[in-house]
C-alpha cells in the first residue's frame, strides 16, 4: 500500500506532548554529590550499548552507562524528596549498584525532586534510566537556580512502552526567566500518568556528559517522494547540508517516490539511506522472531541496493515501539528514532530512542526546538514528510507546504546549527570544522546602510501599487488606515523574488513596522476596506544610530525597537495585553530575519534571538505590549 507518512501528524500525541507540566514550589537545598559515582572512564562514547548486561556489582546495566560523570546512583533514597508521591527501593530492577528507585502516586503524577548547593551543567547534556510501567509522559525540570529561571525535559513516551529505556534530557521548553545552568539548585523528575490511574516510574542512573560545540539538526524525509528529490534536496545542496531518507525498500521506484538512481545520488552527496519498514501490524504486537525478521530484512534489503551505511539506522514505523522492539534494534541498527517531541543531548546516551519531532509544526514547538537546541548545543531531529504547494495542504493530510519548508530551512540556517546525518552521529562526525561566520566580530564604524528609495502611498480599499525598486537591507513603513476591518501590506517581488509581509492588523490604527528585504523591485498590495496612507523609505543608518543592549521599549499596536547592536544572542522579555494575533520578529542588517513570537492573545515570556551585528526587533499587536532586550 501506497500510503502518506505520517498517520498521526500533529494529533493527539503532539497535543500531549506539548501540554506543560507545573511543579511545585519547593524549598531546602543540600549537597548531594559524592566522589563515588563520577568516573570518566566512558566506554562506548556514551552510546546506550556502553554498559554490559551484568549488574549486582556496580557495573552498568543497560540502559545505565558509564560514560561522563554520575549525579546519582539512587543508592541512598534520603538525596531525594517525593511530593505527594511514595518513594521506594527496588532491589531486583537495578540499573547500576544495588537497586533502582520506584517513584508512584494514585494520582496523574509521581514525582521526586533532587536539592543542590548549586552544581555546573552549562557544558553537559543530562540523562537517566527511567521505566515507565504507567505513565505516559516524562518531565525533568532544572531550576537554574530558581522557579523564575528553569528549563524542562518533556518526553512523550511510546504508547503502551512499559520497559527501561535511556531518557536524554534536551530542553523543550523554557517556563520562565533565563536560565544559569552553571548554578543547577534542584532537578525534578515527573511522571505524569492517565486522568484516572495510578502513576508508577522507576528511576535509576543519572548522569551527566559532556555537552557538543554547537546545536545539531537532522532532517529526515520520511517515504522518499520525488518532492524531496526534485526540490528539498537542492534546496539543502544550496546551503552544503546532507539528511536522511527513512524508506522502506518496496516503496523504492513507487509511484511518487525516489527511484534507486535518485537515492543513489543523494547517497553520493551524504545522505543516509535508512529503514522504515512498511506494516500492517505494529511492531510491537508482533512476538520477537517476526520483530528480528522485520528489521532484518529491510536492513539488508537497504545494503543489497548499496545503501549499507543508512541502513545501520531505524526510524520506527508507526513510533510504536516496545522493551523487545528496543533489544532488537539494538541488535539490528546503530541508532534508532521515533516521536518523542524533545530535543537530546549529542551524541544521544539512549542510541535506540532518539526523539523526533513533527516538522510542519513551526508554530507548535519546531521553531522553539530548534532555538533551545542552538542555545544548549543539542540535537533536534525533524520529520519532513511531502512537500507541496500551499494550496495542496490539507489538514488531515501529511504534507509540508514549500513556504513552511524554505521558513524551516532559514530558521535552521539563521540559528547556526550543524546539519547532519544519522551516521554522523554515530560515527561521531558532527563537530563544527569552522567558526561561526554569522556574527560581526565587532563593532561597525560609519555609515552601515545607505539610504534607499522613498516612497508615499495613499487611497481607499484595497489596491495594488507597482514600481517600488528596493535595495537588499531593511524597509520601514508608517501607515494610518481608517477601517473596520483587516489591513494588510505587502511587498510582492517582482521574477520570483520572496514577498515580503510589512503590516497585519486590523481596525482604525496607525504605526510602524519594518521588513527584511532583498534587491529588487516590488509590488505593493494592500488589502483595506476605508482609507489608508503608506510611507515606505529605507533610511541611512549610521554606527551613532545604534543603541546598546538593555532597551526597554513598549506601545500599543505595531512598531518596531531598533537599531540595536548585539555582539551575540539576544534575550527578550516580551509581555502583550490583547486579544488578537501576537508577532514578534528579528532582523538584521543583511536582511536575514528570524521569527520570535507568533502567538495569539495575552502573552508574557521570554525568548532568546540568535543576532549578531545590527539588528531589528518588529512588533504585530492589537493591544499595548512590552519589551526588554538584553544579552542572552
Amino acid at each position: 500500500m501506497n500510503k502518506e507518512h505520517d498517520s498521526r501528524g500533529p494529533s493527539r500525541r503532539w497535543l500531549l506532548s506539548t501540554v506543560g507540566v507545573a511543579s511545585a514550589a519547593l524549598a531546602g537545598c543540600t549537597d548531594i554529590l559524592s566522589d563515588e559515582g563520577s568516573g570518566d572512564d566512558a566506554d562506548g562514547e556514551g552510546s546506550d550499548d556502553s554498559g554490559s548486561d551484568s549488574s549486582g556489582d556496580g557495573s552498568a546495566q543497560w540502559p545505565a552507562i558509564e560514560a561522563g560523570e554520575q549525579l546519582s546512583d539512587f543508592e541512598d533514597l534520603d538525596e531525594w524528596f517525593p511530593q505527594n508521591s511514595e518513594l521506594s527501593a527496588a532491589e531486583d530492577e537495578a540499573r547500576i549498584g544495588s537497586q533502582a528507585a520506584v517513584v508512584e502516586s494514585d494520582g496523574r503524577e509521581a514525582r521526586i525532586d533532587m536539592r543542590l548547593d548549586g552544581i555546573d551543567l552549562e557544558e553537559w547534556d543530562v540523562s537517566l534510566a527511567v521505566k515507565p510501567e504507567a505513565a505516559d509522559q516524562i518531565v525533568v525540570e532544572f531550576l537554574a537556580p530558581d522557579r523564575d529561571a528553569r528549563l524542562n525535559t518533556v518526553r512523550t513516551v511510546p504508547d503502551g512502552y512499559e520497559g527501561w529505556f535511556r531518557l536524554d534530557c534536551g530542553y523543550e521548553h523554557k517556563p520562565e526567566g533565563e536560565p544559569d545552568l552553571s548554578n543547577v539548585t534542584r532537578i525534578n523528575v515527573v511522571a505524569v500518568g492517565s486522568e484516572d490511574g495510578e502513576t508508577r516510574m522507576l528511576v535509576d542512573d543519572l548522569r551527566r556528559t559532556e555537552a557538543a560545540d554547537n546545536g545539531k539538526a537532522i532532517l529526515a524525509f520520511y517515504g522518499g517522494y520525488d518532492s524531496h528529490y526534485d526540490i528539498a534536496a537542492e534546496m539543502l545542496e544550496e546551503r552544503d547540508w546532507t539528511a536522511a531518507v527513512p524508506m522502506s525498500p518496496d516503496q523504492i521506484g513507487a509511484d511518487g517516490r525516489m527511484g534507486l538512481e535518485e537515492l543513489q545520488d543523494l547517497q553520493d552527496r551524504g545522505w543516509d539511506v535508512c529503514s522504515h519498514p512498511q506494516i500492517s501490524t505494529p511492531l510491537p504486537e508482533m512476538p520477537e522472531d517476526r520483530q528480528r525478521d522485520v528489521l532484518e530484512t529491510n536492513r539488508d534489503s537497504l545494503e543489497d541496493n548499496g545503501f549499507e551505511d543508512g541502513a545501520r539506522h531505524l526510524f520506527v514505523p508507526d513510533d510504536r515501539m516496545d522493551e523487545t522492539t528496543v533489544e532488537v534494534a539494538r541488535d539490528v541498527h546503530d541508532s534508532a528514532f521515533l516521536f518523542g517531541s524533545c530535543p537530546s543531548g549529542v551524541p544521544p546516551t539512549g542510541m535506540h530512542t532518539i526523539p523526533l519531532i513533527w516538522g510542519p509544526a513551526l508554530h507548535n514547538g519546531v521553531r522553539r526546538h530548534i532555538n533551545l537546541a542552538d542555545q544548549y548545543n543539542q540535537l533536534t531531529v525533524m520529520e519532513v514528510p511531502r512537500i507541496v504547494d500551499e494550496e495542496d495542504v490539507d489538514v488531515d493530510e501529511n504534507r509540508m507546504s514549500l513556504d513552511d519548508f524554505e521558513h524551516l530551512l532559514n530558521h535552521i540556517e539563521h540559528r547556526g546549527l550543524d546539519v547532519i546525518t544519522p551516521s554522523d552521529l554515530v560515527d561521531g562526525t558532527y563537530e563544527s570544522d569552522e567558526e561561526d561566520e554569522d556574527h560581526d566580530d565587532g563593532r561597525p564604524d560609519g555609515t552601515i546602510l545607505e539610504e534607499g528609495q522613498a516612497y508615499e502611498f495613499d487611497d481607499t480599499g484595497s489596491t495594488t501599487e507597482s514600481g517600488v525598486d528596493l535595495e537588499e537591507g531593511v524597509a520601514s513603513a508608517s501607515f494610518t488606515h481608517d477601517g473596520d476591518d483587516e489591513f494588510v501590506v505587502e511587498l510582492v517581488a517582482d521574477g520570483g523574488g520572496s514577498d515580503v509581509t510589512l503590516v497585519t492588523t486590523d481596525g482604525n490604527t496607525a504605526g510602524e513596522s519594518i521588513a527584511a528585504v532583498e534587491e529588487g523591485s516590488y509590488g505593493l498590495e494592500i488589502q483595506a476596506d476605508g482609507e489608508w496612507t503608506i510611507d515606505l523609505s529605507q533610511p541611512e543608518v549610521h554606527a551613532d544610530d545604534l543603541d546598546e543592549l538593555g532597551v526597554e521599549a513598549s506601545g500599543t499596536g505595531s512598531s518596531f525597537v531598533g537599531p540595536i547592536w548585539a555582539e551575540d544572542d539576544v534575550r527578550l522579555e516580551v509581555a502583550h495585553d490583547g486579544d488578537g494575533e501576537f508577532l514578534v520578529d528579528g532582523y538584521d542588517a543583511d536582511g536575514a530575519s528570524e521569527s520570535i513570537v507568533s502567538d495569539t492573545g495575552s502573552f508574557d515570556s521570554s525568548r532568546s534571538f540568535s543576532a549578531g551585528g545590527t539588528v531589528w526587533i518588529n512588533v504585530e499587536a492589537d493591544g499595548d505590549w512590552s519589551l526588554e532586550a538584553s544579552d542572552a
